[in-house]
């Protein structure tokens, strides 16, 4: 009995059929949540359509600012307030409207908690000011978008730019969106982005087209996206 009780501890654990498919439930959708399907605008299966048009997608607007015209007054001061200097001093400039405990004028005491709440204030505006117009300058610079109606690249501001459009980079060009690399000029279908962070670094990134996209090559044919992706479909799908 001993030897047999020692042969099944050491026995691989045969785990039920319902937890198997459980696990394999769960790993297809960590995949399924990594992974993120991009239509194209010019074409569209039928089927789609009407699916399409309920879908509704984040625009490539860029907004960085915090507060608008009527939510700055409430939201800076709740902000301000959850710094616990700021109760402190108010705490104690309203203890000078009790007559009981009192030490100087209510008005002295209160002039200094709102020259500091003033300033905070005026100095938070003047910030998401400068945000507001550097998101109005980069919303508002022009790119080359493919128009289906044109047959052409047309100019467009970046804030006009929709999922799934066709873009033509240039070099030393700002990039605010996220761009999927389908072609380039590089034989080797590479290209060079140029990263800045907050804090001033720089860095330079490659990035390389998606893979079965490397033979259609717009700068060389001269084709527009329309023929190329029509061409390229079946094979890609």
């Amino acid at each position: 009995m001993s030897q047999g009780t020692a042969g099944g501890e050491g026995a691989p654990q045969v785990l039920p059929e319902g937890k198997e498919r459980q696990r394999k439930r769960r790993r297809r959708k960590k995949k399924e949540s990594k992974t993120r399907l991009v239509r194209s605008n010019l074409l569209l299966p039928e089927a789609e359509v009407e699916k399409s048009k309920r879908t509704v997608l984040a625009s490539n607007r860029l907004k960085t600012t915090k507060y608008t015209v009527l939510s700055f007054l409430p939201k800076n001061l709740f902000e301000q307030f959850h710094r616990l200097a700021n109760v402190y001093f108010v705490f104690i400039a309203l203890l000078n409207f009790v007559p009981a405990v009192n030490a100087f004028q209510p008005e002295l005491a209160l002039a200094p908690v709102l020259f500091i709440l003033a300033v905070t204030a005026i100095k938070d505006l003047w910030e998401d000011y400068s945000r507001y117009r550097s998101d109005k300058e980069i919303n508002h610079m022009e790119c080359l978008v493919y128009s289906r109606n044109e047959k052409k690249y047309i100019s467009r501001y970046w804030k006009e730019v929709k999922v799934g459009d066709f873009v033509q980079l240039r070099c030393n060009e700002i990039i605010p969106a996220d761009i999927l690399l389908l072609s380039s000029s590089d034989p080797d279908g590479l290209c060079h982005i140029e990263t800045a962070n907050l804090d001033g670094e720089t860095n330079l990134k490659q990035r390389q087209v998606v893979r079965r996209f490397l033979e259609l090559h717009y700068f060389e044919t001269k084709q527009n996206p329309d023929q190329l992706l029509s061409a390229e479909l079946e094979e890609i799908t």
